[in-house]
């Protein structure tokens, strides 16, 4: 059984718009929301909330927290740390950097058992798919695993190569047959990085998972037009993240290698048009691609592509002000419905007591001081924000506040679809 508490007089967030209540929590599941003031507390911690935010935790569906094999370059101690001083309850987590790459039901194991090791938020992974599992998708959809993960272009790394177009159709019957979504990188190797790379590869695999009846989840979409692609076709979700809605070429220009990430942060007014298709409705989810590496490897004319942003999606959505707060609820949420996780990504009875307070008006500097990655990265280094999470519960249980850190390493348990 989970934790028995009370968080008073809060402004709480839900999709019906925000109102000043108590939130109950008994066995760590949200048990009745209630006027402020009017919740028996008997035998119960009391957490004050007055002046602060209530909002569901946030659920990452993209990071790579490459553990086991590279710990050295994150791992869910630290990756999780991160996550949860940023508001993040529920991450999902990608198959690729870990060694062996999570393509098999026993590398699934393996990475289970180290995120039950060491996770302070709760974990869902993504299973790998490239021309050598095609085999292993049954065995690792019964492992747990929320969907599958495939490249259109090389990933980097030798043992996870790019899927071809007969991998992909394969991929995607498996996933239409198991009720599982298949996330693409959409970009194609012979285009580069440009933007009619990346939305040539979205129609590919759109088309294919159209024929297949497939749900295709199109992830760290750059450019506006590849939303538009995505938005042409039946039964496509569509992922973006933070740093191509609050940087361009030229602020990626002037952060350096911290910003260097595939696909490139767009030029032009290409921002600008990605905020036009959030306020339309038209991008489901915001996630982090949350990737750093050893400083080494960020170093040079061939930097690592990876952003370190798991801890900021929040506060950086919170901060800017332009989107409704139930907006930002969806957009940092919504990943648990398209993956079905169960009692994930609501306040409302019933659900994992996954609670977020924030206060809109505590400014804090990005940085190394206030960054618990094992390797801070952030392109948003220096920049000051006014909205800070203080304190971070996973299934009503405190992992993180921002007077004392990170609390609770592996208390994060292995959620799947359910």
């Amino acid at each position: 059984m989970g934790p028995n508490l009370v968080v008073r007089g809060a402004s709480v967030v839900t999709a019906g718009g925000v109102q000043a209540a108590d939130v109950v929590v008994r066995g760590g599941k949200i048990a009745a929301i209630e006027a402020p003031g009017t919740a028996d507390a008997t035998a119960m911690t009391t957490i004050e909330g007055d002046g602060l935010l209530l909002l569901p935790g946030m659920v990452d569906a993209h990071v790579h927290f490459q553990e086991p094999g590279r710990e050295a370059w994150e791992g869910f101690a630290t990756g999780s740390a991160a996550a949860a001083a940023g508001g993040v309850t529920t991450v999902v987590d990608m198959p690729i950097d870990c060694d062996p790459p999570t393509v098999t039901a026993a590398a699934v194991e393996a990475k289970v058992a180290a995120l039950q090791r060491h996770s302070r938020v709760d974990v869902a992974l993504w299973g790998g798919l490239i021309p050598a599992s095609v085999t292993e998708l049954d065995a690792m959809a019964a492992a747990g695993v929320a969907g599958f993960k495939a490249f259109a272009c090389p990933s980097g790394w030798d043992e996870f190569p790019a899927s071809d177009e007969a991998t992909l159709a394969l991929g995607l019957a498996a996933g239409a047959r198991l009720g599982l979504p298949v996330a693409v990188h959409c970009e194609l190797s012979e285009l580069g990085h440009s933007v009619e790379s990346e939305v040539a590869a979205v129609r590919l695999a759109a088309r294919l998972a159209t024929a297949a009846r497939a749900h295709l989840h199109v992830v760290h979409t750059s450019a506006a037009e590849a939303v538009d692609e995505a938005r042409a076709w039946p039964g496509v979700s569509v992922e973006t993240c933070p740093h191509y809605l609050f940087l361009d070429a030229a602020a990626a220009l002037e952060a350096g290698a911290a910003a260097h990430c595939h696909p490139p942060i767009r030029g032009g007014d290409n921002a600008a048009q990605l905020w036009e298709r959030l306020r339309l409705g038209m991008i489901d989810t915001v996630a982090s691609d949350h990737s750093p590496c050893p400083p080494a490897l960020k170093e040079g004319p061939a930097p690592w592509a990876g952003v370190d942003g798991v801890g900021l999606t929040l506060p950086l959505l919170l901060s800017d002000g332009r989107l409704p707060l139930t907006e930002v609820v969806r957009l940092t949420t919504d990943a648990a419905r398209l993956l079905r996780l169960g009692r994930k990504g609501r306040l409302a009875p019933g659900f994992d007591a996954d609670l977020v307070l924030v206060d809109r008006d505590r400014p804090w500097v990005v940085g190394p001081q206030t960054s618990w990655t094992r390797h801070p990265q952030s392109p948003f280094a220096g920049r000051t924000l006014p909205a800070r999470v203080v304190r971070t519960l996973v299934r009503g249980r405190t992992v993180f506040t921002a007077e004392h850190g990170p609390e609770a390493e592996g208390y994060g348990r292995y959620i799947h679809p359910s």
